[in-house]
């Protein structure tokens, strides 16, 4: 058994991505931070993969006073069981299920699995108005619906197989982007922006599409 195999990074269709903050620019335009998470069942399957099915298993304990669950990965390591615990809180949606699953990744994390995606730094979403195919849907604290696509994750953030360019794509080039006309947008638009914060949160989005 080898342990290293849990630092492997998963397929881009084992991550899911969650809002972790959103709202407006003064001009209107809706934002999203989002943050990537492995899912529960691509953890399981890579305990299944690295460890066998016997090979470990886990238990929930809950905290007192509506304070989370506690999950507990274990790991059988020459016939001894190694236990590692992490902890997360009842989520507002399916309180107990979204806090099992949420201690779970954590737990998880403790054993090297996914640890890497702390290294992500957050990303802005593209947003849209309209509803398009494969596409969340979310809805901002003044009610405005909108819809949103993660960004892509960087090279380093998936398994070299995921890395190789499929033969038909080696000659394709890759799209044109017009560096004048962002660079353009951002300074009008610095031009009036007072709030330092969202004034940084504007150009790391602008900068990501240069």
């Amino acid at each position: 058994m080898d342990l290293n195999k849990f630092d492997t990074p998963f397929n881009p269709e084992d991550i899911e991505w969650r809002i972790q903050q959103s709202g407006k620019t003064r001009d209107g335009k809706v934002w999203a931070l989002v943050l990537a998470y492995v899912t529960n069942r691509a953890i399981m399957k890579r305990l299944d993969d690295v460890c066998g099915k016997a090979g470990w298993r886990n238990e929930y304990r809950d905290i007192p006073n509506n304070g989370g669950v506690e999950c507990g990965i274990s790991i059988k390591i020459d016939s001894e069981w190694v236990t590692k615990w992490d902890a997360a809180e009842n989520t507002q949606v399916e309180a107990v299920k979204g806090g099992r699953s949420g201690a779970m990744k954590r737990a998880a994390v403790q054993w090297g699995i996914g640890r890497y995606l702390y290294n992500l730094e957050e990303g802005f979403a593209q947003i849209s108005s309209d509803k398009k195919q494969g596409w969340h849907r979310a809805k901002l604290k003044d009610g405005t619906e909108f819809y949103w696509l993660p960004p892509s994750l960087p090279d380093w953030a998936m398994p070299a197989s995921c890395n190789q360019p499929s033969p038909e794509n080696t000659n394709q080039k890759s799209p044109s982007v017009d560096c004048e006309q962002i660079l353009k947008d951002f300074s009008d638009y610095a031009a009036t922006e007072t709030d330092k914060k969202k004034l940084i949160e504007r150009y790391q989005h602008d900068w990501q599409l240069l």
